[in-house]
């Protein structure tokens, strides 16, 4: 019986390596639409006979399907994108980028989801201000009462906007609050940030940005508040990029592709 050598076994792995990262590239491409495999074989730069070994390979596990246009993403896929949301951990995900957040800034950073008309605060770090938001991990509010929860209400329309605004105000809003709510959620959701500051009196402003999953759905938004006197005008707009920024990582993290 033949013994193969350490360069044979060697060769063998390299081979191994690069089927599987033509494989994954063939993915990668599908991910964009259905796609034949001679486009696959062109835009990959390897012969028709390897894309449509590798592609033929892919559907008998169905990580592909055939469609009329080519080949597309197979069942096996799917199935394992629902898995992978459903078991997404954001407190765990975004726990780090909080903590560099925290670390840059000074400022007290919340991560948040929704839950119907209430936004529940999930996590904080307490930052290094001697002044510090009292808003705990578990306090949940009304969701159009607070910055994150305003950034977790970006995809919704008007109609729920002012629905949640008249809740969160106990049915007593006026049309001069509701109106000016809407005008702010519209600006909002343009720049796909909430610069929030609070109607209760407490003086605290906060900076919001939603983060999206897989699927390009808002699934918790993440925050820095403080005092007024501390997150003012002229700090504001530099401190928001810092939060997008995080929000864009933590996005990432969990599977979201920005629209090409």
């Amino acid at each position: 019986m033949a013994v193969q050598n350490s360069e044979e076994k060697q060769e063998q792995g390299v081979k191994g390596t690069q089927t599987l990262m033509r494989a994954l590239d063939i993915m990668d491409e599908v991910i964009d639409g259905p796609i034949r495999a001679a486009d696959l074989a062109r835009k990959l730069g390897m012969s028709k006979t390897t894309a449509h070994r590798l592609v033929q390979a892919l559907r008998s596990r169905n990580y592909l399907s055939v469609t009329r246009d080519g080949f597309a993403l197979g069942p096996k896929l799917l199935q394992l994108g629902v898995l992978a949301t459903e078991q997404i951990d954001y407190v765990r995900v975004a726990r780090p980028f909080m903590e560099l957040l925290s670390e840059r800034t000074g400022f007290c950073v919340f991560v948040g989801k929704r839950e119907g008309e209430f936004s529940r605060h999930l996590d904080r770090v307490t930052g290094t201000q001697r002044l510090r938001v009292a808003t705990a991990p578990g306090d949940r509010r009304p969701i159009a009462e607070t910055g994150i929860g305003k950034a977790l209400l970006l995809d919704e329309d008007e109609e729920t906007w002012q629905s949640l605004y008249v809740e969160a105000k106990g049915g007593t809003a006026t049309k001069a609050q509701i109106d000016r709510f809407l005008k702010d959620m519209r600006a909002h959701k343009a720049r796909g940030m909430v610069l929030h500051d609070s109607e209760l009196g407490d003086g605290v402003r906060s900076v919001a940005v939603p983060v999206r999953d897989a699927k390009g759905k808002i699934g918790i938004a993440i925050s820095i508040a403080s005092a007024a006197h501390y997150l003012t005008d002229d700090v504001r707009p530099e401190l928001a990029e810092q939060v997008r920024r995080a929000a864009e990582q933590i996005s990432d993290a969990v599977g979201y592709a920005k629209p090409r």
